[in-house]
């Protein structure tokens, strides 16, 4: 069995911006009589930015990925990153 998933891990807060790092799952399963083997790895994806100037999205080179784009994928992400705006992170004043 093959799975792949992209989670957002715990927000962190440097400075006047939080990050939310995005990162994608992928883990293998294979069972054959009485032997089985089992896999996972776990890479970075993306990066999410929230701060004063508001939130936006980057990929692991720097390029810009639509945030609602990368919120469809990602399980939760739309919750956590209005969670953190509605501590007053990130609205533009």
């Amino acid at each position: 069995m093959n799975r792949r998933v992209l989670e957002a891990d715990n927000p962190l807060r440097v400075g006047e911006t939080i990050l939310i790092p995005v990162a994608e799952v992928l883990s293998f399963s294979e069972v054959w009589g009485e032997g089985a083997a089992f896999a996972c790895l776990k890479r970075a994806k993306a990066v999410v930015a929230i701060g004063p100037r508001g939130a936006f999205a980057l990929d692991l080179v720097g390029q810009s990925v639509s945030l609602e784009e990368l919120a469809d994928e990602v399980s939760g992400l739309k919750e956590l990153v209005a969670g953190v705006r509605s501590s007053g992170v990130g609205n533009k004043e």
